[in-house]
């Protein structure tokens, strides 16, 4: 970009909004110290800021126990950042995003077929239009899968659990808005290193999103590590079993996710017959996670296969990363506070010296929320402060 005063207006207007995004509500005199830009600088932005319908005047606060108060400044919810799909293998969550980095949950549909999605999409699209304050040029459409995909393109190159393969999202999706796509866990670690301070502080974390199968997002010196062909963390497929005859969805034998995902304990203790109490498999294993709290041994023994081969895959995580922040979430956001102490047990046991030192273990900080909705909304914020134009 040629440096001008008009190229030089957009860079200060992104890093206002950049920085709003961040830090919420603020002052001028606090976007001023933030940001190193000085009050009339910040003056004129905020001004055309307001204008663009970007940012909105709140009350007076007193910044100083001298000084007058200021005005607070905070991003509108006028219209909708994003509009996201969470696309599970059972279930697809439809939830709406804001500037602010807050997310709402409109609807729930089963998943089903791809063409049947596909209908289910634009049906929910249109519907949205309608009800939500979307904006054509403003709100993009972000999708969550889990599997690979070409952020790029918005391609879904393949999603094992689904065994959807090459779909072309922007070819079958009808709305006027951009459509972005990621892998669910890729949209988690992003979440987390917006909102999480450690994340933020780190730059080096690892998401294991444990689910009806198990993916992975790792970011490393801030960046998403995505690979070559985007399944740069793809942990669910590597194999822990070298011998085994169990088939995992993605063609391969004994993947991790095989023996580790939340259906496995699941389906190990309703092969008794005696059901876990719920519709999903969520529910299903929290279910299971209070009856082993209850001290049934049945539960015990269901989830006794599981936690080893997590462990596993966490020791492969921590020698293959070497992050500072291992995340757990997905289908469950308490797995680490469930069985933490358990899992750190087996992982001292068969990791190598050193490698555990000041290593951050805990669940995702988006307890009752989505974190791969959050992060899909953070995409669509991002995208829309890069693509902004000056007044």
């Amino acid at each position: 970009m040629k440096i001008n005063s008009q190229s030089m207006k957009l860079l200060n207007e992104r890093l206002i909004l950049k920085t709003l995004v961040e830090k919420g509500f603020l002052t001028r005199i606090e976007l001023s110290r933030t940001t190193g830009l000085t009050p009339s600088t910040i003056g004129r932005i905020i001004y055309d800021l307001v204008e663009m319908g970007f940012v909105e005047e709140g009350a007076q606060v007193q910044t100083s126990p001298l000084g007058r108060k200021a005005t607070s400044l905070f991003l509108t919810k006028k219209f909708c950042s994003s509009v996201v799909f969470n696309v599970g293998v059972e279930q697809t969550e439809v939830a709406i995003g804001y500037l602010d980095k807050s997310t709402e949950k409109l609807y729930e549909f089963p998943t089903e077929t791809l063409s049947k999605f596909i209908v289910h999409v634009n049906d929910f699209l249109e519907l949205i239009e309608k009800e939500q304050p979307v904006d054509p040029e403003r709100t993009s459409v972000v999708f969550a899968f889990p599997g690979i995909v070409d952020p790029r393109k918005a391609e879904i190159v393949y999603a094992p659990n689904l065994n959807w393969r090459n779909v072309r999202l922007r070819d079958l999706i009808h709305c006027r808005q951009p459509i972005f796509a990621d892998n669910e866990a890729n949209l988690s670690i992003l979440a987390e290193s917006a909102i999480s301070e450690d994340v933020k502080k780190s730059g080096n974390a690892f998401f294991l999103y444990v689910s009806q199968g198990i993916g992975g997002g790792v970011m490393i010196n801030h960046q998403i590590l995505r690979g070559e062909r985007f399944a740069g963390a793809e942990v669910g497929h590597t194999v822990v079993e070298a011998r085994s005859d169990v088939k995992c969805h993605c063609g391969n034998y004994g993947c991790l996710e095989r023996f580790a995902s939340l259906s496995l304990p699941v389906a190990e203790y309703e092969k008794s017959g005696k059901k876990l109490t719920g519709k999903t498999l969520a529910e299903k294993f929290d279910s299971l996670v209070k009856a082993n709290k209850r001290g049934e041994q049945k539960a015990r023994r269901a989830l006794k296969d599981f936690l080893y081969y997590l462990s596993i895959g966490i020791i492969n995580i921590v020698n293959t990363f070497n992050p500072k922040i291992i995340i757990m979430g997905g289908d469950s956001d308490s797995i680490w506070r469930n069985f933490g102490e358990e899992l750190y047990e087996r992982i001292s046991e068969r990791s190598m010296p050193k490698t555990l030192d000041g290593v951050i273990f805990r669940d995702t900080v988006f307890s009752g929320r989505t974190a791969s909705i959050v992060g899909g909304n953070i995409m669509a914020i991002e995208h829309m402060i890069e693509t902004l134009k000056v007044l």
